[in-house]
């Protein structure tokens, strides 16, 4: 292929009187944006006249053949009408009363057969209904799906025997060039117009198009499952095809298997501690097993992931519809995605809180205050089996908590959550993890005749840790990887990690001053043989420690989501 990618996306809606539609200018704004962030050149034309359009089309057509294209992109959105086995896309200044309508529309077949792209496609929101059988176009569907019995023409219901006017026409690719022709509706039917800000086809298209390395094939078997679900299995995307080789709207290559990627950068680094502890003369079994049993999690989530990927390309898709997202759905995706994620991430968080730690106890050593440390390979491994504990509660609490309100005495489930919401619910996810991890791993740790894990020690690291850990739930995801969504999340986790230090520094800057934590510090050193006074402590440091990591988790969510125009889930 030559040249570059350029699409001409084209919403119309302000047309005259009963023929007006609410959502061609929202579908093309949503087309051109999802296009341009995959890197097309976009031409955006909203509300055109029969002029705007052919002057549009014609510098397009141009364009296309001046570059040496490699892909053209047609999408159109509005009314459309087949006359005489002919289809037409219908520009706002038609004169539904006026004789010869054929000269009045814009033709689609002589778009295709000038588009001198190496791969030409064609998208056509725009299935409706013939002029010869109706006196006005209708709109783009019925307005009430839940009670879909009669098809609203000029705003007006049809039934009977009106009902069989067809909309567009079966256009088949020309099977000496690599076309692809997709419609909105299967030949003869009609597309809705929808109820939201788009119509279901444009909606369930561009929610697809950035997957990482999704056949066009598969892509619009998607977009066909989604559309059926939205319209209650009353309309059926159609489209026609003569493309000799695959091809994909975001490419990705090494980006699908990023989550991979980093389930074997988890999987070295547990052989990596493996190893240190196998190296340790004096390594118990139990520590050998500890050892041993990380990288094997690893290895099964390399695994699943591996057979993930097969199983996407081979187009195994179930469509999951937000508006029908139960709290018990949401439950188990954010554990699923919190806790591999989370599962993940811990095992790099490790080293961030781990080597600090190590490094203190060893300075310790020198001064006479603590007795010899144990290796390296024995204090990551613990470190990692405490990390991986924090951080699958963690990130599964504050994903699930964001996206949750309390209502009429129950949970629901909040499809477009505010920022404060996914602040507030991160924040609440972190006190709880606090609470619950920080006094059994205070407990152990205490019990072990160590140095006091204390802020000094634990903070740093932890925001560190916090922000590797929300890049690895944000990233492990095989479907909407590009280098902008990867930029903006290690943007954000940067970010956050400020949002962390500045949270430190309102939490435990007033317990320092009021001698607080000095307090509770001198109470476990010399009760550190004390159960009770240990997971106490731990409690009492695990609920500010964790309201910082849920405000690190919230604003790191928070960020990526503005800054990849993605949900994190």
């Amino acid at each position: 292929m030559a040249g570059g990618k350029y699409a001409l996306v084209m919403g119309n809606a302000a047309y005259n009187g009963d023929m007006a539609l609410a959502n061609p200018c929202h579908d093309a704004t949503a087309m051109s944006d999802t296009l341009a962030a995959l890197k097309f050149d976009v031409t955006k034309l909203e509300n055109g006249t029969r002029d705007d359009m052919r002057s549009a089309i014609k510098n397009f057509v141009g364009t296309l053949k001046l570059e040496q294209a490699s892909v053209g992109v047609f999408y159109f959105s509005g009314h459309g009408l087949q006359v005489e086995d002919q289809n037409y896309v219908v520009p706002i200044d038609f004169d539904q009363h006026g004789e010869q309508l054929a000269s009045r529309m814009i033709q689609v077949q002589p778009i295709i057969d000038e588009m001198s792209s190496d791969v030409t496609l064609i998208l056509l929101d725009a299935c409706r209904n013939n002029p010869g059988a109706q006196r006005v176009i209708g709109t783009r569907g019925l307005a009430n799906l839940d009670d879909a019995k009669a098809l609203l023409v000029g705003g007006r219901p049809v039934e009977g025997d009106a009902l069989t006017v067809s909309g567009f026409g079966e256009m088949k690719a020309d099977r000496n060039r690599n076309t692809f022709i997709a419609f909105a509706a299967a030949p003869g039917q009609f597309a809705y117009d929808g109820t939201g800000k788009m119509s279901p086809f444009t909606r369930a298209l561009v929610s697809n198009m950035d997957a990482v390395d999704l056949p066009l094939a598969n892509l619009m078997a998607r977009v066909r499952k989604e559309v059926l679900s939205i319209t209650k299995n009353q309309q059926r995307t159609w489209d026609n095809s003569s493309l000799t080789d695959p091809f994909f709207f975001n490419p990705g290559s090494l980006l699908l298997f990023l989550g991979n990627i980093m389930a074997l950068i988890g999987l070295l680094l547990c052989l990596t501690s493996y190893s240190l502890v196998l190296a340790t003369h004096n390594a118990s079994w139990n520590q050998l097993t500890a050892a041993a049993t990380l990288p094997l999690i690893s290895l099964i989530i390399l695994l699943f992931g591996m057979q993930s990927v097969y199983s996407r390309l081979r187009g195994n898709f179930e469509y999951s519809n937000d508006e029908e997202r139960t709290v018990r759905d949401h439950l188990l995706l954010s554990l699923q995605k919190g806790g591999v994620g989370g599962y993940l991430g811990a095992q790099l968080a490790a080293l961030c809180i781990s080597v600090p730690y190590y490094m203190a106890w060893l300075q310790k050593y020198d001064q006479g205050a603590a007795r010899m440390p144990v290796s390296l390979g024995i204090l990551t491994t613990e470190m990692a089996i405490a990390a991986a504990l924090i951080a699958c509660l963690l990130g599964s609490t504050c994903i699930f908590l964001t996206r949750l309100k309390w209502s009429n005495r129950r949970l629901k489930f909040i499809q477009q959550p505010s920022r404060t919401s996914i602040l507030l619910g991160a924040a609440c996810g972190g006190m709880l993890t606090g609470v619950i991890t920080a006094p059994f791993l205070m407990g152990y740790f205490g019990s072990l005749d160590r140095p006091q894990v204390t802020p000094g020690y634990l903070v740093p690291g932890s925001i560190i840790g916090a922000s590797i850990i929300i890049f690895s739930i944000v990233n492990f995801d095989f479907e909407r990887l590009n280098a902008k969504r990867l930029g903006s999340s290690a943007l954000a986790a940067l970010a956050a990690m400020l949002f962390g230090c500045l949270a430190a520094v309102i939490v435990f800057g007033p317990l320092y001053a009021l001698g607080i934590v000095q307090f509770i510090t001198h109470q476990l050193e010399q009760n550190f043989h004390d159960p009770a006074i240990m997971i106490s402590g731990g409690a009492a440091y695990g609920l500010p420690v964790g309201l910082i990591l849920g405000i690190v988790i919230g604003a790191a969510i928070v960020l990526t989501e503005k800054w990849s125009a993605r949900p994190v889930i």
